[in-house]
């Protein structure tokens, strides 16, 4: 049985984006096939690109137990025991738009829980550009080291919040984004936290209940190891998050504890 390491999450994510490169900015591309794993409405971009992923294992022998956003929890190969999240297409709309902020997300992990993601890999699915992560061995952009910001003052940051569609909980956002020196909603979760993980984001938030770890299990590692702060709000540390199971998460995703903490004081004063 072969591992799963970095190179072979960045090797399926070249031919993720290989594959869906002629559908990027196309109106076929956003054309819906059917409805996915993650209760959203699976497009022929989404069906093509996690595909890709599974011909890539079978091709090469690699058994694990895939768990994607389209296909669900498949077994892959002779007795899998090991764990690999993807989120193929991760900022779809923006994908098929043709609005360059769209990327891959894969990650690896040796148990069915989120706390046991050991190796991830995020490519911008226009640019190429490409983070990776080990865990306890830092984080890389392109091949160079990354950090988070040093920024520690929220008036002074820039972050960006998706509000799409508008959250119910957008009243307990609007005290942060009125404290915050500038804000963006760019569209693809994983790509924003890793925005954060690379210092060009302060923080990243999302209040809608709606993200599955699919679609942030990779850019975690990668902001944790890049020594940013991530958070799964309304969950106990101690709690299991399994992998294969479809839960909905809000989260803030931030560059360091004095950040984080100005966020979540400000959300927990509104909810007050």
């Amino acid at each position: 049985m072969n591992e799963i390491g970095i190179n072979v999450l960045v090797e399926i994510s070249k031919e993720i984006r290989n594959a869906v490169h002629p559908f990027l900015g196309s109106s076929e591309g956003g054309r819906i096939v059917g409805i996915g794993f993650g209760e959203d409405r699976t497009r022929l971009i989404d069906k093509i690109a996690e595909e890709v992923v599974v011909k890539y294992l079978k091709r090469n022998s690699i058994s694990c137990i895939l768990i994607g956003e389209e296909g669900g929890v498949q077994e892959i190969g002779e007795n899998p025991k090991r764990y690999l999240i993807v989120d193929a297409v991760d900022g779809t709309m923006n994908a098929v738009r043709g609005i360059g902020f769209a990327s891959s997300a894969l990650a690896f992990a040796s148990e069915d829980n989120l706390k046991d993601v050991e190796a991830a890999a995020v490519m911008n699915l226009f640019s190429g550009e490409l983070y990776v992560a080990e865990k306890n061995k830092g984080a890389w952009r392109n091949g160079k080291r990354i950090t988070t910001s040093k920024t520690s003052d929220l008036k002074s940051s820039v972050i960006s919040v998706d509000l799409s569609p508008v959250p119910k909980s957008v009243s307990a956002i609007i005290p942060v984004m009125k404290a915050t020196g500038r804000v963006r909603s760019l569209g693809s979760a994983s790509l924003e936290i890793c925005c954060v993980a690379s210092g060009m984001l302060d923080a990243h938030l999302d209040m809608r209940g709606m993200l599955r770890t699919f679609d942030f299990a990779a850019a975690m590692l990668i902001l944790q190891e890049a020594g940013g702060i991530f958070s799964l709000l309304e969950v106990d540390e101690k709690d299991e998050i399994p992998l294969t199971k479809l839960r909905h998460f809000s989260i803030i995703a931030a560059a360091n504890k004095e950040l984080y903490s100005q966020i979540i004081s400000l959300i927990h004063d509104c909810k007050g």
